[in-house]
């Protein structure tokens, strides 16, 4: 079930930083703004200034107010930049939440 929702995030993503059926980018260009990993540990939905620890060792806090409970353990992240800055994606969340690196 987590390839499935995998492959769903990432055709999401990929529709929002090249629309929909958009095949003359690269798979390089698409890599270098694409971010995938896990949360280390537990996470319990957004509270308007969460802080993000991932898997690769990166530290992401939450820039954009939204709040959603939604506890998951160690649910899959797809980062990816939008207008200028980036956004985070949770696995089980339906909506992606900006965001900006620590480390």
């Amino acid at each position: 079930m987590i390839r499935t929702t995998k492959a769903l995030s990432f055709a999401f993503v990929a529709a929002l930083c090249f629309g929909i059926g958009s095949a003359t980018h690269s798979s390089d260009a698409f890599a270098q703004s694409v971010i995938e990993s896990q949360i280390d540990g537990e996470f319990e939905g957004w509270e308007g200034e969460t802080v993000v620890k991932l898997m690769n060792g990166q530290i992401w806090v939450q820039t954009e107010y939204y709040y959603e409970y939604h506890y998951a353990y160690m649910p899959d992240v797809l980062i990816y930049q939008s207008r200028g800055g980036w956004k985070m994606k949770v696995e089980g969340i339906d909506r992606a939440v900006g965001v900006e690196q620590l480390r």
